[in-house]
């Protein structure tokens, strides 16, 4: 009740004649809420790099550390223009000589055309030569001598009226031999075999017990042969 009476005290203004006074302060007000936040301010401008006294930059910078690995290759790039054609080479040095028509041809091809008999276990004779590159074959001995190593192809054709077995001798050993047998007909014998011949080796006829070999006009007997594959070294 007494603070409500000082109020109503305190509304009512003092006067006393022509002069006024104040009268006594009133008592603070509650305090208000608080209001919002104010708007960012705008940004400063940089300050300048701070200096210490004493501070020398170069006393805390370190020795360069050590290199690292190498990187993982890159991707291939794209394909450059065509270079220009270089000027033509110097002319090279001749080569020597080749000799191919001497160690690579040998073929030869004997005929016999003599009636003269022949005997059994002896070298068939040949005499007269249809062809020989190579001049491997001589007619004189009638046998082929190897000058060019390599592999070689033998077959003869014999013409014969009767009973005719013929080997293929190489140097002194048969080997293989071939066989016919008729009577009182005409006939004719074949066979062929591949060698493997070193130089010098000799390759021939030979009869057997069964020699009725013929030589005569029409009934021709031939021996023939040819390298195949020379040694490549």
């Amino acid at each position: 009740m007494t603070f409500r009476l000082f109020l109503v005290l305190l509304t009512f203004p003092l006067v006393t004649g022509q002069s006024c006074t104040y009268g006594v302060h009133g008592v603070p007000g509650i305090p208000g809420v608080d209001g919002e936040d104010g708007h960012d301010g705008q940004k400063g401008e940089t300050g300048s790099p701070g200096i210490f006294e004493g501070w020398n930059i170069n006393d805390y910078i370190g020795s360069p550390g050590m290199a690292g690995n190498p990187g993982k290759v890159g991707p291939k790039g794209p394909t450059g223009e065509k270079g220009y054609q270089g000027p033509p080479g110097h002319k090279g040095i001749t080569g020597e000589s080749g000799d191919y028509r001497k160690t690579l041809l040998s073929a030869f091809s004997a005929l016999r055309q003599s009636v003269a008999p022949v005997r059994s276990n002896q070298l068939v004779r040949f005499d007269k030569l249809a062809a020989n590159a190579g001049t491997d074959f001589d007619v004189r001995v009638s046998k082929f001598q190897c000058q060019t190593p390599g592999i070689y192809y033998f077959t003869y054709h014999a013409s014969s009226r009767g009973n005719l077995c013929l080997n293929i001798i190489k140097g002194k050993a048969k080997v293989v031999g071939f066989c016919d047998h008729v009577v009182n007909a005409f006939q004719v014998t074949t066979g062929g075999v591949v060698l493997q011949l070193k130089k010098d080796e000799t390759v021939w006829l030979q009869t057997t017990d069964k020699f009725s070999l013929l030589g005569t006009d029409g009934a021709d007997s031939v021996f023939s042969g040819f390298l195949l594959f020379p040694d490549s070294s």
